[in-house]
């Protein structure tokens, strides 16, 4: 535990800002997100209106998850941030303080551009500031924050009304003005998240939009193809994950209930889910670590597959609660794994975009698959939606595994986190020989160092801080933030893994939410 914490205190100011915001804003949306639903019935607004509402902000966030990557590299990560955490307190607050339908309407759609960038903006931010060995542990802890803040969030939402009832006479007759007295309460909350947002530094100053992130590479026909067909793939893999779980996890409370399950027992086993899925998830980066992040993603994510079969041939309440349980911790791990693995993968003007066409992927079949469930439950039961978790998610899984894994990239063994703890080892050692090798050549005269310091020998000023993905659009000048550099792709530099470059520069759905992949 030292050790972790040690290497929590070795992130970078904004990034330990970054984990403050997230951890604090989303126990606010976490209280917004269990008590509106409620609230929008007080009101007299029955489902066929709340459906309405949902699959208004659902399109509204996937259509902003679409145009995200040109925002991004146009304003950079932190602004758009600061714009998500804006947009949605100021839409949280109008849905929570208007009762006309149609306006409510209005503000769903802003609500779902807010939580749009929100969002999304996570990896991306991930990226650009935290260091390359850093990111997967970041990645893991962003996730797990959620997951926990989610938790929190939904606890206290639970536990507010009839404290509120208690401790106001004057609510204790008026579900609707308690509702809406909880639903401000948690939209003050999330509105602290925006203090550490401010107070960085370095994100704050430096817009990664601009000349930094349109720089590009000279590309070859092939490699533009390579890149397109990667983001394809990483984009269909999440669409069909989301087929599966929009046709159950909508209506998963509801079947708890069909097994006998008490509304409060339904808040606790989320919570169960949401505190697994918290302190699990952080670790995925050493799993990931010692067998590599394609064979992680494929136990992580299959491992949901035997339990809802298991439901659908012997429906229990102990079998759905750990189904429950699993699905909740698979997506806190899996998805920081192939997140990070993609953004490994991709040149880097790629980035930007592709992480928002993801989201905007899974929240369209997300909420198509849903309105398919609905239709399918009443009529033959859970059986056929659990059959279709298993099945997409297999299908997702061996699509994102067996392209991958066949990716010329790692089968050359350049994206080291594909690579097992035994695999980059082994890699180390010959890379070592080859060292030794070329120091014997110089020793028995091969060269002429009269010039000076040859590239690659040790007395050789470093060509740049191994350091991640931001860069200087000339590389050839002295990067003003070293600490701050960027990677050249091993196989277009045609040089050697490990061999550090400065190069061009670079840039994943809503988090913790169920509609995250």
């Amino acid at each position: 535990m030292s050790g972790y914490l040690r290497r929590i205190r070795g992130f970078r100011r904004d990034i330990r800002l970054f984990l403050l915001m997230n951890l604090v804003a989303y126990v606010g949306f976490g209280v917004f997100a269990l008590i509106y639903n409620l609230y929008l019935y007080e009101l007299g607004l029955r489902e066929d209106y709340i459906g309405a509402l949902n699959a208004v902000q659902t399109l509204a966030t996937a259509a902003a998850a679409l145009s995200f990557g040109p925002v991004l590299r146009r304003i950079g990560a932190w602004r758009c941030l600061v714009a998500g955490i804006g947009v949605f307190l100021v839409a949280a607050s109008a849905l929570a303080l208007v009762t006309a339908p149609a306006v409510l309407l209005v503000f769903a759609a802003a609500l779902g551009v807010g939580l749009a960038f929100l969002s999304t903006v996570t990896m991306p931010f991930i990226i650009e500031w935290g260091r390359m060995d850093q990111r997967a542990d970041i990645a893991a802890l962003t996730f797990s924050l959620i997951s926990l803040a989610l938790t929190a969030g939904s606890l206290v939402g639970g536990l507010a009304p009839p404290l509120l009832r208690n401790v106001v006479p004057a609510l204790a007759a008026n579900d609707e003005g308690t509702y809406r007295f909880t639903l401000l309460a948690g939209i003050a909350v999330a509105a602290i998240g925006l203090w550490p947002v401010l107070r960085m530094s370095e994100a704050c100053r430096t817009s990664l939009g601009g000349a930094g992130m349109t720089t590009r590479l000279a590309e070859s026909g092939t490699e533009r193809r390579q890149a397109r067909r990667d983001v394809a793939v990483f984009v269909a893999a999440g669409g069909l994950m989301a087929i599966g779980v929009g046709m159950v996890v909508p209506f998963y409370n509801v079947y708890l209930t069909t097994l006998g399950a008490s509304s409060s027992e339904i808040g606790y086993i989320f919570a169960a889910g949401g505190l697994c899925a918290a302190v699990i998830g952080l670790m995925a980066p050493a799993l990931a670590n010692r067998v590599g992040s394609l064979p992680a993603v494929l136990m992580v994510r299959l491992s949901i597959v035997p339990w809802y079969v298991l439901l659908i041939v012997n429906p229990s309440l102990g079998a759905a609660i750990i189904a429950h349980v699993v699905r909740s911790t698979s997506i806190s791990m899996a998805w920081p794994l192939d997140s990070t693995f993609i953004a490994e993968v991709l040149p880097a003007r790629y980035r930007a975009s592709v992480f928002g066409l993801r989201s905007a992927a899974w929240n369209l079949t997300f909420s198509g698959a849903s309105l398919v469930a609905g239709w399918v439950i009443v009529r033959q039961g859970y059986g056929w939606p659990f059959f279709s978790l298993a099945l997409c998610s297999t299908l997702s899984v061996a699509l994102f595994v067996g392209y991958f894994g066949r990716h010329p990239a790692v089968r050359a063994g350049t994206i080291t986190s594909a690579l097992s703890s035994r695999a980059r080892a082994s890699q180390a050692v010959g890379t070592g020989q080859d060292g030794e090798g070329r120091a014997g050549e110089d020793q028995a005269g091969v060269g002429d160092r009269s010039a000076g310091p040859m590239p690659g020998d040790v007395d050789s000023p470093p060509l740049s801080p191994a350091e991640p993905d931001i860069a200087s659009p000339e590389p050839m000048e002295p990067d003003p933030a070293p600490e701050h550099g960027r990677r050249l792709d091993p196989i277009r530099a045609g040089v050697a893994p490990g061999t550090p470059i400065v190069a061009a520069p670079t840039t994943p759905d809503p988090p913790g939410n169920s509609r995250t992949p």
